[in-house]
């Protein structure tokens, strides 16, 4: 039996064992999050809040970030520029993060960039595009690959398979789609061809009939549309079914990361002669075995956790925000440290032994896009992946 005396000893003994291990705890690592949760852009606000908040789960269930516990601080930018620039500084400055995820629209990011350089700060997005440099954004990583990239696969499918030359470009007023195209022109021209048409429509546009009756009377084979927004995505479909044009269709991961959603609201016809890009590692040729892959167990995590995943565009549509707080978190252990220019030195020499995914990473002093266009696969019937989320490659040669 314990006496007062004895009683008392054990008690502070215990008071004291527990200061020290509170004293000893690790701070949590605080990671900020920008997206547009309303305005424009609020559709893929709700996409990219629920890739962060899994990935944060299943970071902190493995230990956090460097033995950190990850504690995630969500901004909304507003789909304005302006307003993403101050929220930008509030989580700097009063928040205090040490690294950052999003904003996801080019014209968001790229004035946040600034924020984020002068303060040393690690920041992984989804942005693409190419006036995001290593010179103007040192320590902005995007696991986005750039338009150009994305369209590089669908172009050379078009000229070197179906053997197409007259090809137009549509895309929508963002920042990174006006970069695309400028280099598809480029492109083009290298490969000794000229579009014979180039269109533009405005974010959440309600009608781009005038832009498809251009683009029909242009004498167009087929048609390059790179954009930002699943619903304008959806919308150039509609309206592509409403004159009554069959033309071939090549899309960015836009069209294809929302096809399965544009699918049960316009039907699967809307989608015939559509072909996409996809991750390699998102993808499946003739005989590939079923659920095996990484992707494959990660869709089937995710249609347990999403209940309403399918209208959101299924499980392709978040991986791109799922896979950045594990950059960080692969690049901040990797560097043993937080601060912005040494998280960037490591990913440039070590891209590409990067564990995701998707593909293949790169990355170096001239480039921050860590997919390249050989990540990139084309792929049909985008609306219909198979049982464990991997969509049927266009081309298994």
């Amino acid at each position: 039996m314990i006496g007062n005396v004895g009683r008392l000893g054990l008690w502070a003994a215990m008071a004291v064992a527990l200061v020290s291990t509170q004293g000893t705890a690790a701070e949590p690592l605080k990671l900020g999050g920008m997206v547009s949760l309303t305005g424009n852009g609020a559709s893929i606000g709700k996409v990219a809040e629920i890739g962060w908040r899994m990935a944060v789960e299943d970071i902190n269930a493995q230990g956090g970030i460097a033995g950190r516990p990850v504690e995630f601080i969500l901004a909304d930018t507003l789909t304005d520029p302006t307003h993403a620039l101050g929220e930008a500084r509030r989580l700097i400055e009063n928040e205090q993060i040490e690294a950052m995820v999003g904003p996801v629209t080019s014209q968001e990011v790229i004035p946040v960039t600034a924020v984020t350089t002068a303060a040393n700060l690690p920041q992984i997005t989804a942005a693409s595009s190419a006036t995001l440099t290593p010179q103007a954004a040192p320590y902005h990583f995007s696991n986005s690959p750039t338009g150009l990239a994305q369209m590089i696969p669908n172009i050379d499918y078009a000229l070197d398979v179906l053997g197409l030359t007259k090809l137009a470009i549509i895309s929508d007023n963002g920042g990174m789609s006006k970069d695309a195209v400028a280099e598809m022109v480029r492109y083009l021209q290298s490969r000794e061809l000229e579009p014979v048409e180039v269109q533009e429509f405005a974010f959440r546009t309600e009608d781009m009939t005038p832009q498809l009756f251009s683009l029909r009377s242009s004498g167009a084979e087929a048609v390059l549309i790179i954009n930002s927004l699943g619903d304008d995505a959806r919308k150039f479909l509609q309206n592509r079914d409403e004159i009554g044009w069959s033309v071939p269709v090549f899309g960015s991961l836009t069209m294809t990361n929302f096809s399965v959603g544009n699918a049960k609201i316009l039907g699967q016809e809307a989608f015939d002669g559509v072909r996409s890009v996809q991750f390699v590692g998102m993808t499946y040729c003739e005989g590939d075995p079923v659920g095996v892959s990484a992707y494959a167990r990660f869709d089937k995590r995710a249609k347990e956790m999403v209940s309403d995943l399918e209208r959101l565009g299924g499980s392709s549509s978040i991986i791109p925000y799922y896979i950045e707080p594990f950059i960080l978190k692969a690049a901040i252990e990797g560097a043993g440290s937080t601060d912005g220019d040494k998280v960037a030195a490591w990913i440039e020499a070590n891209a590409a032994a990067m564990d995701n995914m998707l593909g293949t990473f790169e990355a170096s002093s001239e480039t921050h896009f860590l997919p390249s266009s050989k990540t990139l696969a084309v792929v049909r019937n985008a609306y219909a992946p198979r049982d464990d989320g991997l969509t049927e490659r266009a081309r298994c040669d």
